[in-house]
C-alpha cells in the first residue's frame, strides 16, 4: 500500500465534488488531471488503471488518483455502480511513500508557539476499505449538499467538512476511532437498517444502550447533524434511487422509504433535492434519454 504525504497547515483545498452512476458496461474515460481525484464507490466497482497499475475500487472502497498521472477504466462496470468523487488541490509538495508502521503520537514535526503554528506530517493511503462506511459516506453526502445550496458561507462549509474528511481517512488508516464516532456510526448503522419503519429515538437508544441525548451528541458533533436530520436525508436519497430505476407510484415509494404521509414526503423531498419527486424523476428519465440509457 502507497500512502500520500504532505504537511499541515496549509490543508488540501477543496475544489468540487459530486455523485455519478455508471451503467453496466460503462468506464471511466483517460485523462491526465491537475488535481487529485478521490473516488469513492458506494456500490458496483470501478476498474481502473494509473501509471498502468490497475486498481478494482470495490464498494466501500475509495483510490485518490494524483496530479499528473494517466488514469482511465480499464473495463467496463460489470453492474450499475454509484460513486462519489473529489477533486482537491495542494499548495505544497507531497510525496508517495510505501507502506510503513504509522504511530500517532510521531506526527507532530514542530511544536506551535505563540507566533507560529504547529506542522504536522500527514498521510492518507492513496486506496483502501473503509472501516466507518456510514460516518465517511454521510460527510460525503453532506460535502455535495452543501454544493447544491446558493448560500454565501457554502464554499467555506465544504472545505471545512473536506478537512474534516481527510481526517477521518487519516484517522480509520491510524485505526483510532474515538468513542464519540463509535457511537454515530452505530447510530447511523442502526439508521440505514431500519430507515423503512417508524423510527423514535427511544428505540435507538434502547439497542444502543445510550441516552438519547448523548447519542444525539455524538451524531452532531461527528457529522455535524443530528439522527432525525440524517435519517431524513437517508429517506430521501433512497427514494431518489426508486425513482431513477423503478416505475413505482410516489405513493408507493414514500411508503417503502418509511414515510406514511405523501404530502409530508414530497414537502421533505423538495426542501433537501429543490425540486418536487415528480421534477426529480422528469429529470433523471430526460438525463439517461440523452445519454442513449435505459
Amino acid at each position: 500500500m502507497s500512502y500520500i504525504s504532505f504537511r499541515v497547515p496549509p490543508f488540501p483545498t477543496f475544489i468540487k465534488g459530486g455523485e455519478a452512476v455508471f451503467s453496466t458496461g460503462k468506464k471511466h474515460f483517460k485523462r491526465t488531471f491537475s488535481v487529485f481525484d478521490l473516488l469513492y464507490v458506494k456500490s458496483g466497482t470501478l476498474f481502473m488503471v494509473e501509471n498502468n497499475q490497475k486498481f478494482d475500487v470495490e464498494e466501500g472502497q475509495y483510490i485518490i488518483l494524483i496530479p499528473e498521472n494517466e488514469h482511465y477504466g480499464y473495463k467496463g462496470c460489470e453492474k450499475e455502480t454509484e460513486f462519489y468523487w473529489l477533486h482537491f488541490v495542494l499548495e505544497g509538495a507531497c510525496r508517495i511513500v510505501d507502506k510503513m508502521d504509522l504511530d500517532w503520537t510521531k506526527l507532530t514535526v514542530r511544536e506551535g508557539t505563540f507566533e507560529e503554528p504547529a506542522l504536522f506530517d500527514f498521510y492518507i493511503p492513496q486506496s483502501g476499505q473503509i472501516s466507518q462506511r456510514e460516518l465517511l459516506e454521510q460527510m460525503l453526502h453532506q460535502l455535495v449538499l452543501i454544493g447544491n445550496e446558493q448560500t454565501p458561507d457554502n464554499s467555506l462549509r465544504q472545505q471545512t467538512l473536506f478537512q474534516e474528511l481527510l481526517l477521518q481517512l487519516q484517522k480509520q488508516a491510524l485505526q483510532i476511532p474515538s468513542a464519540t464516532e463509535r457511537v454515530c456510526e452505530d447510530a447511523l448503522k442502526y439508521i440505514r437498517e431500519n430507515y423503512q419503519k417508524p423510527m423514535k429515538m427511544t428505540d435507538m437508544s434502547g439497542y444502543l444502550h445510550f441516552h438519547p441525548d448523548y447519542i444525539t451528541r455524538c451524531v452532531q458533533k461527528t457529522i455535524g447533524i443530528n439522527p432525525s436530520q440524517y435519517l431524513n436525508q437517508y429517506r430521501i436519497a433512497q427514494a431518489k434511487r426508486l425513482l431513477a430505476t423503478t416505475n413505482d407510484k410516489i405513493a408507493a415509494i414514500c411508503k417503502e422509504v418509511g414515510i406514511e404521509d405523501q404530502g409530508y414526503f414530497s414537502k421533505l423531498f423538495k426542501k433537501l433535492e429543490g425540486m418536487s419527486p415528480v421534477e426529480y424523476r422528469r429529470v433523471v428519465l430526460r438525463a439517461s434519454s440523452e445519454r442513449g440509457e435505459g
